[in-house]
């Protein structure tokens, strides 16, 4: 059977049932739902949330189901593409060489078609779109996957963007001025023609992590290989077979961006836990929407570890790849929570000769645009643990010889400590030891003989461990 959300869900019911929580009672898409995963992220939890009575943004219910936090573990992730922890990111690029061209089916048999609506019907008020912060605008879709196709190639790019609700049949959107998104709508400007956009909400994890790949134009092929078989394509109402949406989406919007019209949008919580600014947003008409009858709204959990975590993997794919080509003996590449998953990089590296850090920190600065600091620690080191990270800076760091800084490089629009113009001061820490011969301290270490020794001699069992905090 072709993955969905649904399969995804019953995976991880099955693989990982504590990380999965069903709440049956009835909530308000407007602040609850956000309150409650606020509450469970304070208890260090992050499920996957199945809410099964929410009302919509008029406050009726019962509406359609909200499913919440789906990307806000990394196990989850790693999970999607039958992956570990560590091996995420290796696993993405393996699968990322060998994209699958997606296959077109017939409309009778895709979920996404059992309930079309189309111009004056449709009524994004009717769904329970979350509004999320205290001070966010309004009503926010944070999981749509937003297709474009450029006018000239006919290639589809896939982003997630935010986009505000603002009226029944109206979007207003903010995608950045460097995104794939961007180029293309310039393109319909330039023509003074509306661009097509299909918005899908609700698929696979899997789906989502192939939708963020940064190699322009692959998107659809790069699902495929995520999801390890083709992709699933119907028609669209509004452009038909010009233009086709995901048969096994839960919902698909079908709407055309204004080459003019700009309407305020936001203030928004955003990925870097900061609002971003209000400001004038693109227009975007709704045609149609088309949906399953039992649809699932896909929330992610805006300015939290589920808007952050999903994107992780893929961003450390693109540098690991990238950091390869210059020093093949990169071993791992970690995009931190801590660091929003965007602006820190911590490199793990087989270290044979001196300059290799440095051009490591130089190699990353400039792999992605929202990179802002990268470490570079030795292989010895837990680059998925902050506190090994900081060890390394604080054993093996001196500032005047390993510290490189670069001045008004390209910078994230959303980091508020950016210059204006976006200009940011990118750093790098090489927190490695001296190449060998070079001798340095040994690090303490017990003896794994002994550790594997006193674990099964019955000291502790996994009871009294749990129970410690």
């Amino acid at each position: 059977m072709a993955k969905d959300l649904r399969s995804f869900i019953e995976k991880v019911k099955a693989e990982a049932p504590e990380q999965f929580l069903e709440i049956k009672k009835e909530i308000d898409c407007c602040h609850e739902i956000p309150a409650l995963l606020q509450y469970l992220e304070e208890n260090g939890k992050y499920p996957m949330v199945l809410f099964d009575n929410v009302k919509n943004v008029k406050g009726k219910a019962p509406s359609l189901r909200v499913i919440s936090n789906v990307g806000a573990a990394r196990e989850r992730v790693a999970m999607a593409i039958d992956s570990t922890i560590g091996n995420v990111a290796m696993d993405y690029v393996e699968r990322n060489q060998k994209p699958i061209e997606p296959i077109v089916i017939d409309k009778k048999k895709a979920p996404v078609k059992e309930v079309v609506t189309t111009g004056k019907e449709v009524d994004l008020f009717e769904f329970p779109i979350i509004t999320h912060h205290e001070m966010d605008l309004g009503p926010y879709i944070s999981a749509g996957d937003a297709w474009t196709k450029d006018p000239d190639t006919g290639e589809v790019n896939c982003a997630l963007i935010r986009m505000y609700a603002k009226e029944p049949q109206k979007l207003t959107f903010m995608w950045a001025p460097v995104r794939h998104t961007n180029y293309y709508y310039q393109k319909y400007v330039a023509r003074n023609e509306p661009m097509p956009m299909v918005i899908v909400i609700g698929h696979h994890l899997a789906f989502f992590m192939g939708a963020q790949t940064k190699i322009l134009g692959a998107e659809l092929r790069t699902i495929g290989a995520m999801l390890g078989e083709p992709l699933e394509l119907v028609p669209s109402e509004t452009w038909g077979d010009k233009f086709y949406v995901p048969a096994r989406a839960e919902i698909v919007i079908e709407a055309e961006i204004s080459p003019s019209e700009r309407e305020i949008e936001a203030p928004f919580g955003e990925y870097t836990g900061y609002y971003g600014g209000q400001q004038l947003g693109k227009v975007g008409h709704i045609k149609a929407i088309t949906r399953r009858k039992d649809a699932i709204l896909h929330d992610i959990f805006a300015g939290h570890r589920d808007h952050l975590i999903m994107d992780g993997p893929n961003m450390e794919a693109v540098v690991l790849s990238k950091l390869r080509d210059v020093v093949p003996t990169v071993m791992d590449v970690y995009m931190p929570p801590s660091g929003k998953c965007r602006f820190h990089a911590y490199v793990r590296l087989k270290k044979t000769n001196d300059a290799e850090p440095k051009s490591i920190i130089a190699t990353a600065l400039t792999a992605d645009f929202r990179i802002k600091h990268v470490w570079v620690v030795d292989d010895d080191v837990d680059v998925y643990n902050d506190e090994e990270i900081i060890w390394a800076m604080a054993t093996r760091f001196q500032g005047d010889e390993d510290l490189v800084m670069i001045r008004n490089m390209m910078g994230s629009e959303l980091d508020p400590s950016v210059k204006v113009g976006n200009l940011s001061t990118k750093i790098g820490f090489d927190c490695t030891k001296p190449a060998p011969p070079q001798k340095y301290e040994k690090r303490v270490e017990i003896s794994r003989e002994v550790l594997e020794r006193v674990k099964k001699a019955g000291f502790l069992t996994d009871d009294q461990i749990k129970k410690l905090v």
